[in-house]
C-alpha cells in the first residue's frame, strides 16, 4: 500500500468537509484568492519591481515562480497522482496539469513567496503573508482542485524553493549579472535554465517561452550597461500603465481571446509569452527611457 491510498480516507473526509459549505459568494472569493499562487500574478509582481529600477529583485522573484513551477511539474509527473474525481467531489476551475494533483502547484508558488519575503523583525507581515498562502491553500481545497496532502506537500515544498532562492539572492543580490563577467553566479543560471526546461516538457510549453524571454532580456540588459531612471509617481504610473496593457494583449493573444481572426497554437504562443517576457526585461525599459529622456519631471 503506498502513502497516497493509506491517507485517502483522511484526505477524502476533509475535502468533503471543506466542500460542504460550498455556495456563489465564497466561489467568487476562492477564484480571487487562487490567482494569488498563480505564475501570472507573479510574473505581474515582478514586472512592477522591474519597472521601478528593480532588477535585480525581480530576477530573483521571477526565479522562485520559475523554481516552484518546475520542481511541482517534476514531482507531478514522478508521483502521478490523480486530483480529486468529478464523480466524488465538485470540481470548480481547471488547471495546467490536467489531472495530476501532487504536490499542489499553487501552494508551492505562493509558500515560496512566503520564504522568500520573509523577515524575523517583520512579524505582522510574516503573519499577512502567512494567511495568504494558508487562504490559498485552502481555496484550491474548495474548488475541488486538491487533495488535503496535495496542498500540504506543495507548502512544504515551497518553503525549501523559497529560502534556497533567498539563499542565493544574499550571496549575490548585488552582482552585476553580465553574461560574460559571470563567476558564482553560473551555478544559479544554470539552475534557471534547468527550470525553464522542466517548465518546458512537464508543465506550460508557453510559460517557458515568458521565462526565456525574460532572462534573455534581463542578462542582455546586464550585458549593456543599462538603467531606468527613477521615476515621480505620475510618470510610474504611466510606465505602468502602458506596459501592462501592452503585456496583457500579448497574453490575451497567445490564450487566443481576442476575435482576430486568428488562432494560434503552442509554438504562437510559446514566441508571444517570450515576446511577453523580453517586454518585461528589456523593450519597455528601453523604449520608455528613449521616448520619455527630455521630460523634466522625469527623475526624483
Amino acid at each position: 500500500m503506498d502513502i497516497f491510498t493509506a491517507i485517502a480516507p483522511l484526505d477524502n473526509a476533509l475535502l468533503q468537509a471543506i466542500q460542504a459549505g460550498i455556495n456563489p459568494t465564497t466561489t467568487a472569493v476562492m477564484l480571487l484568492i487562487t490567482f494569488l499562487g498563480h505564475p501570472a500574478f507573479w510574473v505581474g509582481v515582478s514586472a512592477l519591481l522591474y519597472w521601478r529600477s528593480q532588477e535585480n529583485k525581480a530576477f530573483f522573484m521571477m526565479n522562485f515562480v520559475a523554481f516552484a513551477s518546475a520542481a511541482a511539474g517534476v514531482l507531478k509527473h514522478a508521483f502521478f497522482r490523480p486530483r480529486p474525481s468529478a464523480e466524488s467531489f465538485q470540481i470548480i476551475g481547471s488547471d495546467d496539469y490536467g489531472t495530476q494533483g501532487f504536490p499542489s502547484g499553487h501552494s508551492t508558488i505562493i509558500a515560496a513567496a512566503f520564504a522568500f519575503f520573509y523577515k524575523k523583525n517583520k512579524m505582522m507581515r510574516n503573519a499577512v503573508i502567512g494567511l495568504v498562502v494558508l487562504l490559498v491553500a485552502f481555496s484550491r481545497l474548495y474548488l475541488g482542485m486538491h487533495f488535503p496532502s496535495d496542498v500540504v506537500g506543495g507548502i512544504v515544498l515551497g518553503l525549501v524553493i523559497g529560502k534556497a532562492n533567498l539563499f542565493a539572492r544574499d550571496k549575490l543580490f548585488h552582482k552585476n549579472f553580465k553574461p560574460t563577467g559571470l563567476e558564482e553566479e553560473l551555478a544559479l543560471v544554470g539552475l534557471v535554465a534547468l527550470a525553464v526546461l522542466a517548465v518546458m516538457f512537464l508543465r506550460s510549453f508557453p510559460m517557458a517561452g515568458l521565462f526565456i524571454g525574460f532572462y534573455a532580456g534581463f542578462f542582455l540588459f546586464k550585458e549593456m550597461d543599462l538603467d531606468q531612471s527613477i521615476l515621480l509617481k505620475k510618470w510610474l504610473a504611466i510606465k505602468y500603465a502602458i506596459g501592462f496593457a501592452f503585456l496583457g494583449t500579448i497574453f490575451l493573444l497567445g490564450e487566443n481571446a481576442l476575435p482576430i481572426g486568428m488562432v494560434f497554437d503552442h509554438v504562437g504562443q510559446f514566441v508571444l509569452y517570450a515576446i511577453g517576457g523580453f517586454w518585461i526585461s528589456w523593450i519597455w525599459p528601453v523604449l520608455f527611457e528613449k521616448l520619455f529622456q527630455e521630460k523634466p519631471a522625469l527623475a526624483q
